[in-house]
């Protein structure tokens, strides 16, 4: 049940009087932001039936400085009806003006991590990480990364990937803006953004740290006269579905666990409203499959019998493969695929086959409700046993455990 802002206590029926009544200082126009409301609205919906909040649209908003002093400033929370609050907060002096000490809140912070909070944050790595494996994965040599040098969650994501691509051996070119973000406008940016682009080794993988940025690049490289995928292929994050069909090419991106991070938040606000202590301090956002659409939908791979094998596994992701279906398809020795493939994936190629097949069933997992036996035989596994048993073996959890992961607490 949403309510107004401004006055929570008024106009409210008496028989949800006893109901706890939780600010969210979220938005709707991300798709990040959606999800965590998901998850906040199924935790109500099993648990305590809470009178939420939220800011009303700027079409009901009087102009900002027609606002009353109160309307503007979140202060006093406790004494205008609210019980917890779950907020975007910049920076730590920011949340003190707008949190009291000791106020039931859950924040998603910004430009700093701030300590004292239960807080939601990125786990260290992972997000990055899963980005260079995409890129890695496809054969690629040449990285870059693009992001916001302000925002510290951007700088996590970086951070993840340029230690994996360093890893691998190779360096990564990193964005760096043209002045200050407060100052620059996006037309200002664009122009800049494009000579970067263009300067870029070709062909190279860019991870951009989440969708909204994405897209700029998309469209900076448009004036920079590149090709998508083939120069240069976008990998963006929060699988904001709307942003990435509207980008064109449609845009790859990693999508996160946003619903089981808003069932989370709304369960440790619910023991600090009840007067105890959050479990967690930090909620972990965390990459659960990248959603491959046209933007990264490319090889990078100059070994022409790689490239093709490459290219028949992952045709044939759905079906039971073996390695001589593989040395059949590409009209090569077996000894000679092999050689090839250590060289240029360092892998072999039968673990190459059953990475594409555990990535497959990644996204199946997510995406539908099938039995464990039919998603093993749509991802080219002979049994559900069989499934079960790769799956642990890479993935170092179940694929049930996979499943309630990316759908419940």
């Amino acid at each position: 049940r949403i309510g107004s802002l401004i006055s929570p206590r008024a106009g409210i029926i008496n028989d949800m009087t006893d109901s706890r009544r939780v600010l969210l200082m979220l938005g709707c126009s991300r798709a990040s932001e959606r999800g965590m409301l998901r998850g906040i609205i199924r935790y109500c919906r099993f648990h305590n039936p809470w009178i939420l909040y939220r800011e009303p649209p700027f079409y009901r908003r009087p102009p900002f400085h027609a606002q009353s002093k109160e309307a503007r400033a979140l202060t006093r929370l406790r004494e205008r009806g609210f019980d917890g609050i779950i907020t975007f907060a910049a920076n730590r002096a920011q949340l003190e003006t707008l949190v009291p000490p000791g106020f039931p809140s859950v924040v998603l912070p910004i430009e700093e991590k701030v300590p004292g909070y239960c807080s939601i944050v990125e786990k260290a790595d992972e997000v990055g990480r899963m980005g260079a494996e995409h890129f890695l994965d496809r054969g690629f040599t040449r990285f870059a990364f693009c992001g916001y040098d302000h925002m510290f969650w951007s700088r996590v994501r970086q951070e993840g990937f340029v230690r994996r691509i360093r890893q691998a051996g190779y360096a990564v070119h990193l964005y760096e803006p043209p002045g200050p973000p407060d100052r620059l406008t996006w037309e200002a940016e664009q122009a800049s953004m494009a000579d970067w682009l263009r300067s870029l080794p070709k062909p190279i993988g860019l991870m951009v740290c989440n969708d909204d940025r994405a897209q700029q690049v998309v469209e900076a490289n448009k004036a920079a006269n590149t090709r998508v995928p083939e120069e240069i292929a976008i990998l963006g994050v929060d699988d904001d579905e709307m942003i990435c069909e509207l980008t064109n090419p449609p845009l790859s991106s990693v999508v996160l666990n946003l619903e089981e991070v808003g069932y989370e938040a709304a369960a440790q606000l619910d023991r600090q409203m009840a007067g105890r202590k959050a479990l967690k301090r930090e909620i972990h956002l965390r990459p659960m499959h990248i959603h491959t659409r046209q933007s990264t939908d490319v090889l990078a791979v100059e070994d022409p019998i790689v490239a093709k094998a490459l290219r028949f596994i992952r045709t044939h992701a759905g079906r039971v493969l073996s390695v001589d279906d593989v040395v059949e398809a590409t009209s090569t020795s077996r000894r000679l695929l092999e050689r090839h493939f250590k060289e240029v994936v360092g892998a072999s190629v039968y673990s190459e086959i059953q990475r594409t097949h555990i990535e497959r069933a990644c996204q199946m997992l997510v995406d539908t409700n099938w039995s464990m036996s039919d998603i093993a035989e749509r991802c080219g596994f002979s049994s559900a046993v069989h499934f079960a048993v790769a799956f642990k073996r890479q993935m170092r959890l179940t694929p049930q455990q996979h499943r309630r992961r990316s759908t419940t607490t």
